[in-house]
């Protein structure tokens, strides 16, 4: 007799690291103006960053180039001068929430940045870590329910014969992870207020959201 069965397992965790999304903006009719605008906002954003990453409290920043556009506005149904647009995306992965926390208390009124969200994330160690959890409790969970179902019918002990990704079964025998993490929050209420006044700010406490990690398997056994 075969038993098909399905495993599934999950973890849920903290979050290790706050991915700050930010970009720095700026716009004018003249086109030297707004590169020296976003330019400024970049610089001072990085040198903050900086030294927080030589603090041990960021990890890893990413600065995009800057980017210019144009458009020519209608006037009175005519068009009107050109108008350029400037902007630059920047991203920092922070291991301290409260320097995150603080940072956005001191940058969230800055004129020409905006911090758009916060993902949050595993360290690779430990995704890898916690794969390996859920996949190991799945098939063992997976084994369990066939052991059952053989007890119910009378059957003798049972023995792997395939193993797979959910909708796999059947194919060449495998052993896949599913993995399904929750890695994007939405932002944090540090992150709704980052239009206030840094007074307003200042004293917010961050609260990450909890990240799951999954696995699911498929598995084939027979009885002796």
């Amino acid at each position: 007799m075969e038993i098909s069965v399905q495993g599934t397992h999950e973890e849920t965790v903290r979050p290790e690291i706050g991915r700050l999304h930010a970009r720095a903006h700026a716009e004018a009719s003249d086109k030297n103006e707004v590169l020296r605008t976003a330019t400024a906002v970049v610089q001072r954003l990085h040198t903050e960053l900086k030294r927080l990453q030589e603090a041990g409290q960021v990890t890893e920043i990413v600065v995009r180039p800057i980017t210019t556009s144009s458009w020519r506005p209608i006037v009175k149904g005519r068009q009107a001068h050109p108008i350029f647009r400037a902007h630059a995306g920047i991203q920092a992965d922070f291991t301290d929430f409260a320097a995150l926390a603080d940072l956005a208390a001191q940058f969230g009124a800055t004129e020409g940045l905006e911090l758009d969200s916060v993902e949050w994330r595993l360290t690779d160690a430990t995704r890898r870590e916690l794969e390996a959890v859920c996949l190991t409790r799945a098939v063992e969970q997976a084994r369990d329910r066939a052991e059952a179902m053989a007890r119910a019918a009378g059957a003798g002990e049972v023995t792997f014969v395939q193993l797979a990704d959910p909708g796999l079964l059947g194919d060449s025998p495998s052993v896949r992870q599913s993995f399904a993490a929750s890695m994007a929050a939405p932002m944090s209420g540090m992150m709704r207020g980052a239009k206030m006044a840094d007074d307003q700010l200042a004293g917010i406490e961050l609260q990450p959201e909890d990240l799951t990690v999954s696995a699911v398997v498929q598995a084939r056994l027979a009885t002796a």
